[in-house]
């Protein structure tokens, strides 16, 4: 068995345009899972200074409050880096233990000085069954 069979893959941030300074944040249901791999994806830029002023992930015990996690709070002094755009469409991914993590994680962006398309996926792991149910899609194909 691969080990991707056994995942979940789950549409956080919905593809949407945000205003310059425009902000979005959605929480996502962890419960029975073991590990997530969170990719934001973010359109290009012409200019690459306009990275995010805010790129983090909370925790909590409901999908209505979040506390942040201090090592994925984008450029935070314990955080992590946020990458300069990109004049390509670039990917930030977010590794999660969830083992010690509440059941709700919220990802937060706050967009730079450009208006730019936003989303985010997250893939969750567990050993379970694969069915399409199970993975969240429409269809899945192992190979």
């Amino acid at each position: 068995m691969m080990p991707l069979q056994n995942t979940c893959t789950k549409v956080i941030i919905t593809p949407q345009s945000l205003s310059a300074a425009g902000t979005a944040t959605e929480y996502v249901d962890t419960l029975g899972y073991d590990e997530a791999a969170i990719d934001f994806i973010m359109d290009s830029q012409a200019a690459t200074t306009s990275n995010p002023a805010v790129l983090k992930l909370g925790e909590g015990d409901t999908s209505t409050a979040a506390t942040d996690i201090t090592a994925f709070v984008g450029d935070a002094t314990d955080g992590y880096t946020i990458p300069a755009t990109q004049t390509t469409p670039g990917v930030t991914r977010l590794n999660v233990d969830l083992r010690a993590r509440k059941r709700y994680l919220a990802l937060t962006v706050t967009v730079g000085d450009v208006a730019c398309l936003v989303c985010a996926v997250g893939t969750f792991g567990k050993a379970a069954d694969s069915t399409t149910a199970r993975a969240g899609m429409a269809g899945v194909a192992d190979g």
